[in-house]
């Protein structure tokens, strides 16, 4: 079972649509903070790495989770927003660094339109989703439940040192929809505890 779920894992990232090197503005004009391009620059590096941890140190069950959220090829990036419109439940995967993978239980998610919100667990996300390239890209501001919560253009040079009530960082992740019942978010190098993190929609 792990040697199958290395190569399925593997084989998803060798797929991404990712580039050398990210502009700080995306395709449609929206200002991108250069520590989020850089980021996306190193997707492969940090989703290799983490995949690494995971495999060699994760338990079994939860190594299962993780390939299940990375399976399967991402649809068009037009056909892909209007599936991902409506209610979903949201399963939260941390890999590397502070611990090898941890899968969390389902919170609930919505996306309408163009904005993505995780509106349950402790640590929430709120931002849009922007075509760029061909690819789907969120852009958002992750927070503490009962944190002050800026738009992602008015987060602070060093959100996790804002002086604001509660706690705040920036978002960046690739979005892809598998079908219109499965979807994957992936944040390269998040702010907190992991070194990347995959936000597994279902419904």
């Amino acid at each position: 079972m792990r040697k199958t779920a290395i190569i399925a894992a593997f084989t998803a990232c060798l797929s991404l649509p990712l580039s050398a090197q990210e502009s700080t503005v995306l395709e449609d004009g929206t200002p991108v903070r250069p520590d989020d391009a850089d980021k996306l620059a190193m997707f492969s590096t940090h989703f290799t790495g983490a995949l690494r941890v995971a495999f060699a140190q994760g338990q079994s069950g939860d190594i299962a989770d993780l390939v299940d959220s990375l399976s399967g090829a991402a649809m068009p990036a037009d056909d892909a927003i209007e599936a991902l419109q409506g209610d979903w439940k949201c399963q939260t995967i941390k890999a590397g660094e502070l611990s090898a993978l941890v899968v969390y239980a389902p919170f609930d998610c919505r996306i309408e339109g163009n904005i993505f919100e995780k509106s349950t667990g402790s640590q929430r996300t709120r931002g849009a989703i922007h075509r760029d390239s061909g690819r789907l890209i969120y852009l958002g501001t992750g927070f503490v439940q009962g944190s002050e919560v800026p738009a992602y253009a008015d987060l602070p040079t060093d959100p996790l040192s804002s002086p604001n009530p509660g706690q705040i960082w920036s978002d960046i992740a690739l979005v892809e929809a598998v079908t219109p019942n499965r979807a994957r978010l992936i944040f390269p190098d998040p702010a907190l505890e992991s070194q990347m993190n995959v936000l597994y929609l279902t419904r």
